[in-house]
């Protein structure tokens, strides 16, 4: 059963419009970044469950962030439709037997949205007549071939299911999902909107519109230059539609902004609570980085990063020692490979070997360490500015298939001057208060990454 729109509305940009009136079984959209593809599937959403021909439409995102932005545009757009919509709420739903935090909005048609984060199994005993199933942000929901799978069983019923997503590398589940469709071996639409694509259908003229700017082509100019600039050699896969070769990044964009936080990265925030410390060597061509972590609760804040580069080894050790002593950290988790070695014995000289302790980056060790920082990151555990350089080091790291057809984690250069060293930096801080009070050199890998150690 299908609702297909007769008329764009008038609200929608061209390629908003051609995505929602496509009124096909399976639809799947490609895009760029911030132009608004998810917000016309609000509008879609909304228009499907408000009708009585429609039926319940079911939402999975990345994260809970996105569950409730998206909730909240559709009752944005029932609001501007003057569609009967009941009051949007959190529930709880079952999942494998433990309680999930989702959003909900009821239409007096007697269908609903529910917006949940992704979940292989949250589509299953759903589907019936009618409903629809959205993946938003496909290639970076966990287990996407199980979501997929309980998605499309939306089809057998005549439901439909729309997958939405930039990429995620040409390996991703969500890249081989939009080569079978654009090859005809399985049957659906495809769309494909790059950031080119929108500015010239209007995207950037709505952007100055809504902010109350006049528009011209400089401004127009000037702002797809800013987007490009923070995207950096990420803005190919992220703007311009085309997957980068080998697997995605180790953090996806949406993980990373979820933990961004305007009072992070303020030493004057300091609370006097169990500190941990994370340096990332360097001498010359790269950066010396070192991050401050405090743990308050169960979150850890980055309470401070100091960046320098090409600064002598007397130098690294004077500021690692006024760190220790302006946050009295438990632990301080130094890089010993290569330079290092010499740089973690002088610095224990210094502070103690119980309190520095130093982490040879080598094998399944580097793997544990960049999984520390990925499971504080993924569970929302991790306070951390809105830097540009910060967020393009933490994007930097991506898992490729090495010789021998094993993964293994590489740091790309992220335009900021280093070799993604704010991220090894922030990593070995979250290992540092992972690892309690335990040996860094003997710790055990995080429940995450026991099941990785091919990884080298």
């Amino acid at each position: 059963m299908t609702t297909r729109r007769e008329q764009p509305d008038p609200l929608l940009l061209p390629y908003q419009s051609r995505w929602v009136m496509d009124p096909a079984g399976l639809k799947v959209i490609e895009k760029a970044r911030r132009i608004g593809i998810s917000w016309a599937e609000a509008y879609d959403a909304v228009m499907h469950a408000g009708s009585k021909r429609g039926g319940n439409v079911y939402y999975q995102a990345y994260n809970l962030e996105m569950t409730r932005g998206f909730i909240e545009d559709c009752a944005g757009w029932a609001q501007t439709l003057q569609n009967r919509a009941g009051e949007s709420g959190e529930t709880l739903m079952e999942e494998d037997g433990r309680a999930v935090r989702a959003f909900r909005i009821s239409f007096a048609s007697g269908n609903e949205i529910l917006a949940m984060t992704s979940a292989p199994r949250a589509f299953r005993s759903k589907g019936r007549p009618g409903d629809l199933a959205i993946v938003d942000e496909a290639a970076f929901v966990d287990d996407l071939g199980e979501v997929l799978k309980a998605a499309l069983a939306f089809r057998v019923w005549g439901g439909r299911a729309h997958v939405i997503s930039t990429h995620n590398g040409e390996a991703s589940p969500f890249a081989n999902l939009c080569r079978e469709i654009g090859e005809g071996v399985r049957p659906g639409s495809l769309h494909r909107v790059t950031l080119e694509n929108a500015l010239e259908e209007g995207v950037f003229r709505r952007i100055a519109e809504t902010q109350g700017l006049p528009w011209s082509a400089a401004a127009e100019a000037e702002w797809e230059a800013a987007l490009r600039a923070e995207y950096g050699h990420h803005a190919s896969e992220e703007l311009d539609c085309i997957p980068a070769a080998g697997a995605g990044a180790w953090l996806a964009w949406e993980a990373i902004r979820a933990c961004e936080d305007p009072t992070a990265g303020d030493p004057a925030a300091f609370a006097g609570g169990t500190a941990t410390v994370g340096v990332d060597v360097a001498r010359r061509r790269d950066l010396w980085v070192a991050a401050v972590l405090e743990q308050v609760g169960d979150v850890l804040w980055l309470r401070e990063l100091a960046v320098r580069q090409g600064i002598p080894f007397s130098q690294q050790r004077a500021i690692v020692g006024d760190l220790a002593t302006r946050y009295r950290p438990v632990r301080i988790a130094v890089d010993q490979t290569g330079m290092g070695e010499a740089v973690v014995e002088q610095l224990q000289e210094d502070l103690g070997r119980s309190v520095v302790e130093g982490v040879l980056m080598t094998g399944p060790r580097r793997l544990d360490v960049a999984t520390a920082l990925r499971e504080a990151v993924e569970d929302r555990r991790l306070r951390v500015p809105a830097d540009g350089d910060l967020r393009r080091d933490l994007h930097a790291v991506r898992a490729e298939a090495g010789p021998t057809g094993a993964p293994r984690l590489l740091a790309e250069r992220s335009g900021t001057d280093g070799h993604a060293d704010r991220f090894w930096a922030l990593a070995l801080a979250c290992t540092a208060a992972r690892d309690g009070n335990a040996s860094i050199e003997g710790a055990s890998a995080g429940p995450r990454a026991a099941g990785l150690a091919g990884f080298y």
